[in-house]
């Protein structure tokens, strides 16, 4: 073990090559690539390690695509699996001395045949469709997320739009300002910016929310049909709703305000982006005041109906509510840096929007589409790097990895059941080509891969696999 002062006569790294050598060696019960495939127990040293051939990833948010049939098309995935970790096949390791007792490793790990599987979900868009988006902007509610029960949201999010909100002038008008402005929701949508990141994430993390709305919406549908219901209307809009709503809220201007300094618009009438703001600052304002009138929780017919019933709100009373102007935020963070007075919205361009959106969508034919299968990609080069503190104490040298990465080129996806889109010809090429060529949903996948990685109990599986090498090296007391 290092025991002199200085780092410059740290040996550590001389046993770290020990081990290294150990771990390296195919056919040894102690090559990693065999404790990856089949795990390790010698119970005499204490070492017991379950195989690790497979990483769960987690699911894919609903991402926009692109526009079809007159809405938006969008794609999740779910159940997904990085495998083939156990077709391990060679590695580098780098040591370097930093003091008289800590020593850092960074190792490179190469595979034979790792795939990325898991299944898919595409459909109308939850996250960019007109669907439930102001019941969920009063509500607290988010994206209407893949999962059991979409079809019923996607349902419900059509009635919405095309009945509920078309039944009085503030309804249309908000419906209208969507239309308005869907081009620049569908670039905010799919931004690679730290900004429009962090705008999905917030509507990732809505869904228990959007449950909440969705119960509370159908109910409300079913008896404005005659359906009579059971049991009384579920009540929604609690504190965390709200909260998880205004959070979505903040997210999705700053996300705006970032591509309008990026456009270089003025925050001032007469660009989209800056007119959006203004839409989103004067609902804002009609959000607050439901809010102030109904501190607790309602039935869905109460909302529907103050979202029918909403007017302009005054600047006294924007001002009494809290809304001090369009907020401008800072280069890097959601912090408000400070306001800019706000302009009356042009209520009567919005509805004419919502008019020719309206008749649009009633004729829009196969206005339906939905495709459920599984999807594999084969990774052509991957490489896993590690960075491990290799610490003295006492007797022993012990490793702890601090942090798994990985480097690879953009995922190949293929999507199965071709079948299913059968009925949209060349949909289904224009989905894939989608998904290869959209940078920022092939780093999303990256990223979602690396985060599973990294997660503390891969770290701890490759900080047991280094300490067991150790121990057989006799460099660890047992």
């Amino acid at each position: 073990m290092a025991s002199s002062a200085g780092a410059g006569e740290n040996t550590d790294c001389d046993l770290v090559g020990m081990l290294w050598d150990l771990l390296s060696r195919p056919g040894s019960e102690y090559y990693l690539g065999s404790i990856i495939r089949n795990g390790l127990r010698v119970p005499s040293l204490g070492i017991d390690i379950a195989p690790f051939p497979r990483i769960d990833v987690g699911d894919i948010p609903e991402q926009t695509m692109f526009q079809w049939a007159l809405e938006y098309m969008g794609i999740s995935m779910s159940r997904t699996v990085l495998g083939g970790i156990d077709t391990y096949q060679s590695g580098t390791m780098q040591c370097t001395p930093v003091s008289r007792d800590q020593t850092d490793v960074r190792l490179g790990l190469t595979f034979g045949l790792v795939d990325f599987t898991g299944a898919y979900d595409v459909g109308l868009s939850g996250v960019s469709g007109c669907a439930i988006k102001t019941a969920e902007t009063i509500l607290g509610g988010g994206s209407v997320a893949a999962g059991p029960g979409e079809d019923e949201r996607l349902a419900l999010a059509s009635w919405y739009g095309d009945v509920a909100l078309n039944e009085s002038d503030n309804g249309q008008v908000l419906d209208g300002a969507y239309w308005l402005h869907q081009d620049t929701l569908q670039e905010i949508t799919m931004a690679d910016t730290p900004a429009a990141r962090q705008y999905r994430e917030s509507l990732a993390k809505q869904r228990e929310s959007a449950d909440a709305v969705t119960a509370a919406t159908k109910w409300y549908r079913d008896e404005r049909d005659g359906k009579n219901p059971p049991g009384p209307p579920p009540e929604i809009g609690d504190d965390e709703q709200y909260a998880g709503g205004f959070a979505t809220y903040i997210d999705l201007l700053w996300a705006v305000d970032h591509a309008r300094r990026a456009a270089g618009a003025p925050l001032e009438p007469g660009n989209d982006h800056a007119e959006l703001m203004n839409a989103m600052t004067q609902f804002n304002g009609q959000v607050l005041k439901f809010q102030d009138d109904h501190p607790r929780e309602v039935p869905a017919g109460t909302v529907m109906r103050a979202v029918a019933d909403g007017e302009p709100l005054a600047q006294a009373e924007l001002e009494r509510l809290g809304v001090k102007g369009i907020p401008q935020f800072g280069e890097d963070s959601n912090a408000v840096t400070h306001h800019v007075p706000t302009w009356p919205v042009d209520r009567e361009r919005a509805r004419q929007a919502h008019l020719a959106r309206a008749a649009d969508r009633a004729g829009a034919p196969n206005a339906w589409f939905h495709v459920r299968g599984t999807f594999k990609d084969e990774a052509q080069v991957l490489t896993l790097t590690a960075a491990a503190a290799f610490t003295a104490r006492g007797e022993g040298l012990y490793a702890n990895v601090t942090e798994v990465g990985i480097r690879m080129a953009n995922l190949h996806i293929t999507l199965g059941n071709k079948d299913g889109w059968n009925s949209q010809p060349g949909l289904y090429e224009r989905a894939a080509s989608w998904i290869a060529n959209t940078q920022a949903f092939q780093d999303l996948l990256k990223s979602k891969l690396e985060a599973a990685l990294d997660s503390p109990q891969n770290r701890q599986k490759l900080t047991d696999a280094l300490n067991a090498g150790l121990r057989k090296l006799g460099l660890q007391p047992v």
